[in-house]
């Protein structure tokens, strides 16, 4: 009597457990189709989905970037909302960004075309905003989805935004291909949540040359694999990132004097965008020495000095 007991408790913890999991992969393939359309908020981002997330980019960047190093990360706001923006050089690009961050909560926006497939479920479940960049009406939905994940999101939400909005391979600055868009989501969620959003300017540089290669690196061109690594693009052999000194766009038109001092944007979207593009021009530079093992002091008391 006993072992048919303990047999029907098992069954049904076997049955329990099978519906719920199938009601949240129905959940979750209904979250995805939304997604893939464009311009749709998914669930805000858990402990877990934020674990996955950490564990795609390492494994992603351990393959395809190589090591990563991290400069200034103690720059980061410890509160308040946030947008990190860094320069959009290659998809390893992702990967740095989940190294300085870790496992926290995010949204990021991302194209259509990058979310099918299990990829779909992999950027659904850890805070994808798909951008449809081929009509006017889906760049609208995708910026309207953003001030509303920003704003609508906790007291210290955070939003990955690649002003470009594009991949710049040869890693040179030009102030045409930066939109405005970055900072006039901002200015919308200042203005919604009443308190200041704090931009993250980020500058990335790519190890490209073979003679930086780690063990792993050179084992697997050893074996014969020498295209396993550069399916994304060129070959890396390790990246930097410079954390710049943060902005903060103000729900108000800034004072001159905070916009003079460097710790306020302009209320203008160009003309913050502008000053987004200064501050970016000497991370990047900041960024290439350290990674020639120069290390730029001017560059990095200009950088590190806080008002």
């Amino acid at each position: 009597m006993q072992e048919v007991f303990v047999f029907i408790c098992l069954a049904l913890s076997v049955w329990l457990i099978s519906c719920a999991v199938e009601a949240r992969s129905t959940f979750w393939a209904a979250e995805v189709l939304k997604v893939r359309d464009g311009g749709y908020v998914p669930p805000a981002p858990y402990f877990l989905t934020n674990l996955l997330c950490r564990a795609v980019c390492f494994t992603l960047g351990f393959l395809e970037v190589g090591p990563i190093k991290i400069v200034g990360k103690e720059r980061l706001p410890k509160n308040g909302p946030r947008i990190i923006a860094p320069f959009h050089i290659d998809a390893g690009d992702a990967s740095i960004v989940s190294a300085l961050i870790g496992i926290s909560p995010m949204y990021y926006l991302i194209r259509t075309t990058e979310v099918l497939g299990y990829r779909g479920w992999i950027a659904t479940m850890t805070g994808a905003i798909a951008v449809d960049e081929e009509t006017q009406e889906g760049r609208t939905r995708a910026f309207k989805a953003a001030v509303t994940a920003l704003s609508s999101g906790g007291p210290n939400a955070q939003l990955v935004i690649f002003p470009q909005g594009q991949l710049v391979p040869d890693e040179v600055i030009r102030r045409h291909e930066f939109k405005s868009g970055t900072m006039a989501i901002a200015k919308l969620c200042a203005r919604k949540r009443k308190e200041p959003i704090w931009i993250v300017p980020l500058g990335v540089h790519y190890k490209t040359d073979p003679k930086e290669a780690t063990l792993f690196q050179k084992i697997v061109q050893g074996l014969g694999f020498k295209k396993f690594r550069n399916l994304f693009g060129h070959q890396n052999y390790g990246a930097v990132a410079v954390v710049g000194r943060p902005f903060q766009v103000t729900p108000k038109t800034a004072q001159v004097e905070d916009i003079a001092r460097g710790i306020a944007l302009d209320d203008d979207a160009e003309k913050a965008t502008d000053m987004y593009v200064q501050r970016l021009s000497l991370l990047q530079r900041s960024a290439k020495k350290h990674s020639a093992g120069k290390l730029d002091l001017h560059l990095s008391l200009k950088e590190g000095n806080s008002d």
